[in-house]
């Protein structure tokens, strides 16, 4: 063989052995490093996205935060509407605040009666507490008490029934009412 023939193969040798070099250094080196770069892109963009989402959800909680009085006085009223009770479900309590209700509106609030508590058909957690009362005065009076009982005092209660009698000191009303208590113990309310 000639030198020349000889040149040329090392020429084309070392060509393709330039190339392999150039292809394989892609493949091997350059390439996983902007595939990396890409995916660390992607990664940023989805982080961003998600900070974005955060933020927003910051935001409403602070919006939230700011409502916290409000909350707390809902929270506070529902608890009253309904107590968490285990051994006196608070009844005397609550007849207590019924005999002094009565005292105020000038009308007798006497003769309770109160049975075993009643698991709700629509809600695991409450009980009703039926009651009976003997309520006596006019007839003026003993309606602002009705009212009163039913829709501004604190503790929720339902009126079931009513029996109006003329009586000794103007009228007697028997009702039968259900007070609510619940199984469900939560955290008082800080003032």
């Amino acid at each position: 063989m000639t030198t020349r023939r000889i040149d040329q193969i090392w020429l084309f040798g070392g060509l393709a052995l330039a190339i392999l070099l150039v292809v394989g250094g892609w493949f091997m080196m350059i390439k996983p490093q902007y595939t990396a770069r890409d995916s660390v892109q992607a990664d940023t963009a989805d982080t961003v996205i998600q900070l974005a989402k955060e933020q927003k959800k910051l935001a409403g909680l602070k919006e939230q935060l700011k409502k916290v009085d409000e909350y707390k006085a809902t929270l506070s009223t529902a608890q009253k509407a309904l107590p968490y009770g285990k051994t006196t479900n608070k009844i005397p309590e609550f007849l207590k605040q019924l005999q002094t209700l009565g005292t105020t509106y000038g009308i007798e609030v006497s003769g309770y009666g109160a049975s075993a508590p009643e698991v709700s058909e629509t809600t695991p957690t409450v009980s009703q507490l039926p009651i009976t009362l003997n309520i006596e005065g006019r007839i003026e009076k003993i309606t602002p008490f009705l009212k009163h009982l039913q829709s501004e005092q604190p503790r929720a209660v339902l009126i079931e029934s009513a029996k109006l009698n003329s009586g000794l000191k103007g009228w007697e009303l028997q009702i039968s009412l259900d007070a609510f208590i619940t199984s469900t113990e939560t955290r008082p309310v800080d003032s």
